[in-house]
């Protein structure tokens, strides 16, 4: 949605709606879901509309060394300003879950996903310190317990 809202210049109100009509049947297909939680993608998509200069000032700040958010294609931006919002706005949502969600939209989408992911990791790893440094099967009966 944050790259048809840069591609048309239509705010969320206007086209999600529309959006969701048309696209809904391929987005499930796409993704391999039975449904769409069309509240959480508002919610989603509202916040990456009202707080794009922040998370464009959050992901430039996981970029390597020379990289900048000008050398990346609209929807490689689009992809991390909505799993960015998701990771420093709805701690409910587990990071690592995120961070391979979205890689799995880049992929999707036609993305680089080593580098949606590397990205993301680096945005979940400082804005989620605490929970990213958890290992992964803590608690489920691992090594670790």
């Amino acid at each position: 949605m944050s790259y048809q809202g840069q591609m048309s210049g239509q705010s969320v109100a206007e086209f999600l709606p529309v959006f969701l009509q048309h696209y809904s049947q391929d987005i499930r297909r796409s993704f391999r879901v039975k449904d769409i939680d069309s509240g959480h993608l508002n919610e989603l998509a509202t916040a990456v509309e009202s707080r794009c200069a922040e998370l464009d000032e959050i992901v430039a700040g996981c970029l390597a060394d020379g990289w900048t958010a000008d050398r990346m294609t609209v929807i490689d931006r689009a992809v991390l300003r909505a799993g960015t919002c998701e990771l420093v706005s709805m701690p409910h949502l587990p990071a690592r879950a995120v961070v391979s969600e979205y890689a799995a939209l880049a992929d999707v989408c036609g993305c680089d996903v080593g580098f949606i992911n590397a990205v993301l990791d680096r945005v979940a790893r400082s804005s989620r310190r605490v929970e990213m440094e958890k290992s992964p099967g803590a608690g489920k009966g691992s090594e670790a317990d």
